[in-house]
């Protein structure tokens, strides 16, 4: 072979092995060979660089890379790769060496070959520094059971460990706490500061929370900034201290990179056995109580109750038939007739919601109790208003001086959208605005009389009348008659029943119908139960009355009878008892 060929030659070779080291060292593979025969070992570079030793000063053999394995690992290894040179299969394992203060994880393969006798000739192998990709699959394994941000539990871990944790207290007969943990006003961080430095907060509350955990404790987070806390006590007597030593470990001040912020924290507690055995519903109970703290104001704490619970469930539930009852029209109007008690002529009705269900009716007071300071107010009324629209129509036809007065919610008289709201009713109605009364419930319940007045003022121009109800009870000041464009007013039945009887009674219907006057304004006596109070009224000079004594709240249809056949002649001889 010529000079120059054996040159070409070697110089292949050299870079052949150049690649080859490169590649192993871009695939984070190593090499390793083993001579059996000549008891050599060789380990190419990548492999010095695996196991973080120097080739210069360590010489290749099976005691040194013993040496470097975790010692939970050592077995393994040293089993498989003997099991392999027994049998000629190939393995494939992973383990742990150590380097320095801390360890890699390694994949390694390897095989054996035998000469034509069948005794081995040399093993060869590879290994992989597969730390990285360990780490990403202990941190998906970590993130499926902990919160992300705060490294804390998350639910689902949360609920396995209070299942544990309720087994090994029912068989210690102790108890354990479920303390749901809401921080006040976290959301002003947020917004004033942004979300990364709130999120520096719920990191420095993580960590105070590992700092005062016991054995057996759990903190979890399970929501923006919502924690729950899992916490075993030996004696019932012990839980409120407990929760008033972890409240008091955790409103404290947080660094953040802007400033410091003092955290407080409205905490609800869920007591096992007491509460609730089992883990969601001891979640859930302190949740509630969570919300029952937090009505108290910021820093409280709030036991689970059952009775209010079950007092809450009980409305939530109403308020979902209530709901259920506007969308399906289970809801009725009854009316019950107004008469003139100066010539006995019919004046009109009004209208009054009805609920006739299977279980039993419930009331228009329970109604509106249950709904109050939900949506459900605004839909009731709108409800009503269409109904008692629609049924107009019908009494304009037998006589349209006939009025017809409903009740609104307070809430109601507050939106600025309800004159609206009833222009476009009547737009789309054949029923004519004159006769068309609101009555105003509550009206102590209201600040804003400016505002109220142009709404009223609103309705006024669509041609309503409006009447103050129930009025003598419940007004701080009467100057608030004069605040408001009312056209009548309605005395309370507590007043009327009382007037044959109570002095003080006659001084104050004398006096409202005097006021009425002054201010033009017609004048309703509520809970007529009898003609003598019918007839004193008449003599007092009380425009209409209404009450069982005249008719009870009835259908539509069977007022729509009573329209045809009233006789104001005989009704007023019958007050006049000729």
């Amino acid at each position: 072979m010529a000079i120059d060929q054996v040159r070409t030659l070697s110089e292949q070779l050299i870079e052949s092995e150049r690649r080859r080291i490169e590649t192993q060292r871009l695939s984070g593979v190593g090499f390793w060979e083993l001579n059996h025969k000549a008891e050599s070992l060789y380990w190419s570079e990548e492999i010095f660089a695996i196991y973080a030793l120097d080739p210069n000063t360590v010489e290749p053999n099976y005691e040194t890379f013993v040496s470097l394995i975790y010692e939970d690992d050592k077995e393994l290894v040293d089993t498989s790769y003997r099991e392999s040179v027994k049998t000629g299969e190939e393995y494939n394992i992973r383990y742990r060496v150590i380097t320095g203060d801390s360890y890699k994880w390694i994949e390694a393969r390897g095989i054996t070959y035998y000469d034509v006798e069948g005794n081995p000739e040399r093993s060869i192998g590879t290994a992989q520094d597969i730390s990285e990709i360990i780490d990403g699959q202990q941190e998906i394994e970590f993130l499926a059971t902990h919160d992300a941000l705060t490294r804390l539990p998350n639910r689902n871990l949360l609920s396995d460990r209070i299942r544990m944790a309720l087994r090994l207290a029912q068989r210690k007969n102790s108890t354990l706490l479920i303390m749901f943990i809401d921080l006040d006003n976290f959301k002003l961080i947020n917004d004033t500061h942004g979300h990364d430095v709130g999120d520096e907060v719920l990191q420095g509350l993580a960590k105070q929370f590992d700092k005062i955990s016991r054995a057996g404790d759990t903190f979890a987070r399970i929501g923006g900034d919502e924690f729950v806390g899992l916490i075993s006590v030996e004696h019932e007597s012990n839980v409120d201290r407990t929760v008033r030593r972890i409240k008091k470990s955790i409103e404290r001040n947080y660094e953040t990179r802007v400033r410091s912020f003092f955290v407080t924290a409205s905490i609800g507690v869920a007591i096992y056995p007491n509460d609730s055995e089992d883990a969601e519903s001891l979640i859930r109970h302190a949740d509630h109580a969570m919300y029952e703290a937090k009505q108290l104001g910021k820093s409280a704490i709030c036991y689970f109750d059952r009775q209010k619970h079950h007092s809450i469930v009980s409305k939530n539930h109403l308020l979902k038939e209530i709901q259920h009852a506007i969308q399906n029209d289970a809801f009725e109007i009854y009316y019950q007739p107004k008469v003139s008690l100066l010539d006995g002529s019919l004046e009109g009705a009004e209208a009054l919601l009805r609920w006739f269900r299977p279980e039993g009716s419930i009331s228009p007071a329970e109604v509106i109790k249950a709904i109050s300071g939900s949506s459900l107010e605004w839909e009731l009324d709108r409800w009503v208003i269409k109904k008692v629209l629609a049924d107009k129509c019908c009494f304009d036809q037998l006589n349209r001086s006939l009025t017809v007065s409903f009740n609104v919610i307070p809430s109601t008289i507050e939106n600025p959208a309800f004159p609206e709201y009833i222009s476009e009713l009547l737009r789309h109605s054949d029923a004519i605005p004159d006769g068309l009364e609101v009555e105003i419930l509550e009206v102590s319940s209201i600040n804003n009389f400016e505002h109220i007045e142009k709404v009223l003022d609103g309705c006024k121009a669509l041609g309503l009348s409006l009447s103050l109800d129930d009025f003598g009870t419940g007004y701080s000041s009467l100057s608030y008659f004069h605040s408001l464009p009312i056209d009548k007013v309605k005395i309370d039945g507590s007043f009327i029943s009382k007037l044959n009887t109570d002095d003080s009674s006659l001084v104050l219907i004398k006096s409202i119908l005097a006021m009425a006057k002054a201010n033009g304004c017609n004048v309703t006596a509520e809970g007529i139960e009898s003609d003598a109070i019918a007839k004193t009224l008449s003599g007092l000079g009380c425009d209409n009355g209404q009450g069982f004594s005249i008719s009870r709240p009835i259908p539509i249809n069977d007022y729509i009878d009573l329209v045809r056949n009233w006789d104001a002649n005989s009704y007023m001889k019958r007050l006049n008892g000729t």
